[in-house]
């Protein structure tokens, strides 16, 4: 149990780095500097230093007001993208003592990867939140990362043993939805150069609006009807549409008989389709970087997120007449 103990130290302590380094130097000095928990290791003595201390006091005091405004958030976290992972492999490092070289380096290893994982978690999230325009659920989200990492490292330290079972639990969770925040990152960030080339280039080009990448559309030309037309066609993201995991990139094609949806699974073209006589309703619904298409038949509910640019060029014949925006 004394391998779980010390293994609770470097992965908890590690990890909380990722989040937020400057609060958990703090806490660890402090705790131990003024003995309030006992039985610390020895190693953490050197954090005890009223200098560290105070130095990371200063700097979570900058942290804590620059996470809280939007885009200042994001910038600090981009800053702290090498330094989080790094101070994560010190701390890591400082707790094995005199270790052999390569049990130096697999700790290190270890302590980067960790603090990685939970920085990458935390810039991510940031970035999804602060693409909604008002500023409450981040400073909520900020306040809640302060007091769980303060309580995070405390609890560590208290109980290594706890601290080593919830960091694997937190691990697993960040592996089973980090798939699903980078594809929303992946969108944001594709939205956002698309907006910006649609602004310098004053318009869309006909392919975006109408034309298909040359392996789409020789799989397209295999699964429409011949007197098919296309009538429009753009890159869109799954919000909610059968068979396709949720945001993952696909194309919107519209022709004069049904409304198809083009995705890639597993490195294969597959497709949907809803026959446009069979849709009750269809809305769209405008956005700053994204727009929301939404289209309902008696069996199935598409909710696709397109780039806004695109979504004004949405034709209106789905729905009925003064139902669209623009």
């Amino acid at each position: 149990m004394e391998i779980i103990a010390q293994l609770g130290y470097i992965l908890g302590l590690s990890f909380i780095s990722g989040i937020n380094l400057y609060a958990t130097v703090a806490v660890v000095g402090i705790c131990t500097r003024f003995e309030l928990i006992q039985g610390l290791p020895p190693e953490f003595q050197v954090l005890a230093n009223g200098g560290i201390i105070f130095v990371a006091l200063m700097l979570y005091f900058v942290e804590f007001f620059m996470d809280k405004i939007q885009g200042l958030d994001t910038l600090w976290d981009s800053i702290h993208t090498i330094i989080r992972p790094l101070g994560g492999a010190m701390i890591a490092l400082m707790q094995v003592g005199e270790a052999s070289p390569a049990l130096e380096v697999i700790v290190f290893m270890l302590g980067a990867s960790l603090a990685s994982a939970a920085h990458f978690t935390k810039a991510g999230t940031r970035l999804v939140i602060n693409a909604s325009p008002e500023p409450v659920s981040n400073i909520l989200v900020s306040t809640g990362e302060d007091l769980g990492v303060v309580g995070f490292s405390f609890l560590t330290l208290a109980y290594p043993k706890l601290s080593f079972f919830l960091t694997l639990s937190c691990l697993a969770l960040i592996m089973f939805f980090l798939p699903l925040l980078f594809r929303t990152v992946r969108m944001l960030f594709a939205s956002l150069f698309f907006r910006t080339k649609s602004f310098f280039t004053r318009g869309l080009t006909k392919g975006d609006v109408l034309l298909l990448p040359f392996s789409l559309d020789t799989f397209f030309d295999e699964q429409k009807e011949k007197d098919e037309e296309i009538v429009w066609a753009g890159k869109a993201y799954a919000s909610r549409v059968p068979s396709i995991r949720r945001l993952s990139s696909m194309h919107l094609v519209i022709t004069s008989k049904a409304v198809y949806g083009l995705y890639r699974r597993w490195f294969r073209l597959h497709v949907r389709r809803l026959v446009r006589s069979e849709i009750k309703h269809y809305k769209y619904y405008p956005g700053r970087l994204l727009s929301r298409c939404h289209i309902k038949t008696p069996e199935e509910t598409w909710l696709v997120q397109l780039y806004q640019p695109l979504g004004k060029t949405l034709p209106d014949s789905l729905a009925p007449a003064g139902e669209i925006g623009s």
